[in-house]
């Protein structure tokens, strides 16, 4: 078994310094960052990852409010945010726990940096949102070494909070098939293309070509995930020439709402001419005109999991991993019809 005299050994230090920076009292007792990250990846390159939100708060000089840091990287989409945060404030509302969360933007490819600063003690717990594939596999590889939940990933070694994106390009597919339509189109965040996590544009796109519905190259348009993006390339779709679509899925629904203009302007008719299905559920969609039908992401319950899922690894560390999987339903409204067939 791993042990610090064993880590002190690695890093020629004291048993004492290597036991202070373990219990988290580094900065306290004013060692050095470069020790206490030297003393952390000896540590963990013997598989002793220190549980350092545990032992702040059995500090008797240590608040007893557990702090929880919540990552956000710059380029998700903002409206999540409040969503998010209506949700995970439910817990406190509702007397079950006390606790401070503090948001942490980083850019993409710095996840050394959520690293550093979950190292330094600093928070007992933390929310990972957004992170792409690349950076998954980073975590998995090298921990962060307080508890960690994912939010709206899967995965088998940390506890998560997550939709099935496949499904949801999948009966988006379906439920167009069933409409009646043939001709199909997509505006979708030219991130979302090329990353790994694009299932929900896959399964979309892969659904289609099942069903035998015709999405022509013209008619899938990337752009940046803004309301610019989606009135740029809805201009594209209709400027482009040809048959226009008559049914189109937006994976981000500021996007549809941002194309709404564009289509009315070329005289094209919501819902009679062409029927419309978002992803996400957020209040521009809900008030647009027409109103957005669309698949529900259900930001706010699944934040409030992801504070349970962290709360209950900081209040029992040993616990395992647990994953908490969410509906995605249909809520129709006026940008596809009256239609109440459920998939």
């Amino acid at each position: 078994m791993s042990t610090i005299h064993e880590i002190a050994e690695r890093t020629k230090l004291s048993i004492g310094t290597v036991s202070i920076v373990l219990n988290g009292r580094g900065d306290e007792m004013r060692i050095s960052k470069k020790t206490q990250q030297r003393i952390l990846e000896a540590a963990r390159g013997i598989g002793y990852i220190p549980n350092v939100s545990a032992r702040r708060l059995r500090q008797s000089n240590a608040r007893n409010i557990p702090s929880i840091a919540t990552f956000w990287p710059s380029d998700l989409a903002p409206d999540l945010l409040g969503r998010f945060f209506l949700g995970a404030q439910s817990s406190i509302l509702e007397q079950e726990f006390e606790f401070e969360m503090t948001i942490q933007p980083y850019k993409r490819e710095q996840l050394h940096r959520i690293k550093e600063i979950c190292d330094q003690g600093s928070y007992h717990g933390a929310i990972l949102t957004g992170i792409s594939a690349q950076e998954q596999r980073y975590l998995e590889e090298q921990p962060l070494s307080v508890p960690c939940v994912l939010f709206n990933r899967l995965s088998a070694g940390f506890s998560c909070a997550y939709v099935d994106t496949y499904e949801i390009g999948r009966k988006s597919a379906e439920l167009f098939a069933a409409r009646g339509h043939k001709k199909v189109g997509t505006i979708v965040p030219d991130y979302l293309v090329k990353s790994e996590n694009n299932l929900r544009f896959r399964g979309f796109v892969e659904s289609c070509a099942k069903l035998g519905l015709e999405l022509e190259e013209r008619h899938v348009q990337a752009a940046p995930m803004t309301m610019e993006g989606g009135n740029a390339a809805a201009r594209k779709i209709v400027e482009g020439g040809g048959g226009l679509p008559t049914a189109m899925f937006f994976p981000i629904g500021i996007m549809a709402v941002a194309a709404l203009p564009v289509f009315h302007k070329a005289g094209i008719r919501i819902p009679d001419r062409m029927e419309i299905l978002t992803y996400g559920d957020h209040d521009s969609e809900k008030y647009s005109v027409p109103s957005l039908s669309t698949v529900k992401l259900p930001v706010e319950e699944m934040a409030d999991a992801c504070i349970r899922l962290v709360m209950g690894r900081i209040l029992d560390p040993a616990a395992p991993p647990k994953s908490i999987v969410f509906e995605t339903p249909f809520i129709f409204r006026e940008s596809c019809g009256g239609f109440g067939y459920e998939i």
